[in-house]
């Protein structure tokens, strides 16, 4: 476990300047789950949002690459594998012979480089089916688009054809390969990572981390491979790592960038260069290594645009030279304002318990008709599964003195059970859904129109879900909401993809067409039945 020191300015760390980025982050209405403020290797602050906590694993999406960049690197180091490898030569020459014209001699000039450079010449869609599909022979079916190392193409399927490629040549999935190199000497927990039909690591998103796990992988990263005085890896593969293998990019959400092996480098307007591995929904590791200093952030954010340059406004501002004077009413003041973050529910329109609705509900089956994809959790947690979940069904509902538990099913899961909180408070559940266990921390109310509402908060995880009852006398109206919504991410893509900003009457047609999507794929409602 990291050291923790008392107060911010022991180690440099101004107080007021985190104070005032976690007021900037919240007047923004920033889902931030936890951020950790590191210096010379101590916790100078952090902050859990409630009920998040310091230790609990987050998904990481493509922050997941940057650690499949170091499995990479330890196997160049040990000659396991060679950068200047033709991928297709050794690995595919059936699917080799198959190709004709540029299509075959783009394929011979694939190496592994290219691969990890985002380098390939493929472009893939975010939107194929995991569950159905064959990840690597999808990703070999799909044309090149230009010749690899000749243009830059950020492609989530490149990070796990790394990974399919470390277990061709060692027979260890990369967090077998990785746990006694990287996670072991770290302290890290074995994580949990994502993985294909075929027991392959999906490498370029799938990871779980804590906020503490990232921070020591980012400290043994900014500091050359070493870490407490031990070589973790080698100082010439992070240099090659930081390394600028594209021209500049997507000056949209952050300053200046660059994109090395699976890690951006940032390039501040005072000259200052900054490393940082990077996932979808605002987690993020900023590396400052004139500083000696680590920035690390859990969030369920998709609006890039309020983190990653507001951000820099506030470091590396906040890092000054150390005191060893510590004002302590001070201290415990920032100590409170810490520990006082807290996501709340919110609810539509609130009222007290409906004692008589409850005795007419409570404890009878509901059978559910509904899209694949109505879920207690997103879509955009589950889309990248081999095996999907959904087919939300049989459910019941049991109140007690304060609190609902909720019964269900789900495709592939067995009976779960949420209990929620009705009294103002969290209750903590714990769901086997597909291959993973979820941490749901759930409160439930009454609504003035009689509706009942259940705020799901899966810690960990990237998005709020809330279903709403409507109950009738046959009949259950479910209505399903997630937070943040697909419209700000579908915005984020297109920007993202095509390093272009959307104009607003643009965003506004974005804003019309996602609710289509999102009812009809990603966030289906559901109408239940009582069956008794």
């Amino acid at each position: 476990m990291l050291e923790r020191i008392k107060y911010p300015e022991q180690v440099g760390v101004d107080s007021k300047v985190v104070k005032a980025w976690i007021d900037f982050l919240e007047i923004n209405k920033t889902r931030i789950d936890s951020i950790m403020v590191i210096r010379d290797g101590k916790v100078a602050c952090e902050c859990h949002w409630k009920p998040n906590e310091a230790e609990i694993p987050h998904e990481l999406f493509s922050l997941s690459k940057s650690i499949t960049a170091l499995a990479i690197g330890f196997a160049v180091e040990e000659g396991i594998l060679d950068l200047n490898t033709r991928i297709y030569p050794k690995y595919f020459p059936d699917k080799l012979l198959k190709l004709s014209g540029k299509q075959r001699e783009y394929a011979e000039e694939l190496n592994l480089h290219h691969v990890i450079a985002m380098k390939v010449g493929k472009v893939t869609s975010v939107l194929d089916n995991k569950e159905k599909g064959d990840w690597l022979e999808d990703f070999l079916a799909c044309p090149f688009k230009f010749r690899p190392g000749t243009g830059w193409k950020y492609i989530s399927e490149n990070a796990f054809l790394l990974s399919w490629i470390l277990q061709k040549e060692t027979g260890m999935t990369m967090t077998e390969f990785l746990t006694p190199r990287l996670f072991e000497p770290l302290n890290i927990p074995v994580p949990q990572w994502d993985k294909n039909h075929d027991d392959i690591d999906a490498g370029g998103w799938g990871l779980k981390l804590s906020a503490e796990d990232i921070s020591k992988i980012a400290i043994m990263f900014m500091n050359k491979g070493v870490y407490e005085g031990k070589r973790i890896i080698s100082e010439d593969w992070i240099n090659r790592s930081v390394y600028p293998h594209t021209d500049k990019l997507y000056p949209i959400y952050s300053k200046d960038s660059e994109y090395g092996y699976q890690t951006w480098v940032d390039h501040l307007e005072d000259g200052e260069t900054v490393y940082r591995f990077t996932g979808l929904y605002g987690q993020h590791a900023f590396m400052f290594p004139e500083h000696n200093a680590v920035v690390v952030m859990t969030a369920k954010e998709n609006r890039d645009e309020i983190i990653l340059n507001p951000t820099y406004d506030f470091f590396p501002r906040a890092f000054i030279e150390p005191t060893e004077e510590i004002d302590e009413a001070k201290a415990e003041k920032f100590k409170k304002f810490l520990n006082s973050k807290e996501y709340k529910p919110c609810f539509r329109c609130p009222t007290s318990r409906n004692l008589a609705k409850e005795k007419i509900i409570g404890n009878r089956l509901i059978k559910v008709k509904s899209l694949r994809n109505l879920s207690v959790i997103s879509a955009a947690t589950f889309f990248m599964w081999r095996e999907r979940i959904g087919d939300l069904d049989n459910l019941k509902f049991n109140f007690t003195e304060d609190a609902l538990e909720l019964s269900f099913t789900e495709h592939g899961c067995g009976n779960q059970t949420i209990k929620a909180g009705m009294n103002g408070k969290y209750e903590r559940s714990y769901l086997k859904l597909g291959e993973d266990i979820f941490v749901c921390d759930a409160q439930a109310s009454w609504n003035e129109d009689g509706t009942l509402e259940l705020f799901l908060h899966h810690t960990g995880r990237s998005q709020i879900k809330r279903l709403i009852f409507t109950f009738g006398a046959k009949t259950v109206k479910i209505s399903s909401k997630v937070e943040p919504d697909f419209d700000t991410l579908a915005k984020f893509n297109v920007e993202f993809n095509n390093g272009i900003k959307v104009p607003d009457f643009a965003y506004n047609v974005i804003k019309f067409a996602i609710p289509v999507f999102d009812k009809a794929y990603a966030n289906p409602d559901g109408i239940g039945f009582f069956a008794e």
